[in-house]
């Protein structure tokens, strides 16, 4: 799968979304910014290369400089629960309110990986980008 998602997006090397959709570094948008793809292996999805195997671009660029990545983090989850209430709202209109609430609540522990692993791409995304001659130097 991972492969296919690479060609599905090939079309947006170059732009920040790229990088973010792909768990690439945001320089070069060749070398990977997590150390392991699957945002469910639980015990490893929060672990991220410290440098750029490609560009050798640094990913922090200062201590705590990930901490701003929870404002990204609660919109993302804003969203992801926005989204929720409206497909049950369009699906199941006559739903009870306690519905909605074990739905969002559920989405959101779900979707804990991946909106954690985005905030933080999304949130390097701000500060950098798309260098193409620092993959060309390599």
């Amino acid at each position: 799968m991972g492969y296919k998602m690479n060609v599905m997006f090939a079309s947006l090397k170059g732009k920040r979304i790229y990088s973010i959709l792909n768990n690439k570094c945001p320089v070069c948008h060749e070398g990977e910014f997590y150390e392991v793809r699957n945002p469910y292996d639980l015990k490893n999805f929060s672990k991220n290369y410290e440098r750029c195997s490609v560009c050798n671009h640094k990913f922090e660029m200062e201590t705590g400089f990930f901490y701003g990545a929870m404002y990204v983090s609660y919109a993302l989850s804003v969203a992801f629960s926005v989204s929720i209430f409206v497909a049950i709202g369009v699906l199941f209109p006559q739903s009870p309110y306690y519905v909605y609430l074990i739905a969002i609540l559920t989405g959101i522990v779900v979707l804990m990986p991946v909106t954690y692993r985005l905030s933080r791409l999304v949130w390097m995304n701000f500060f950098y980008h798309y260098e193409p001659q620092k993959t060309a130097a390599k």
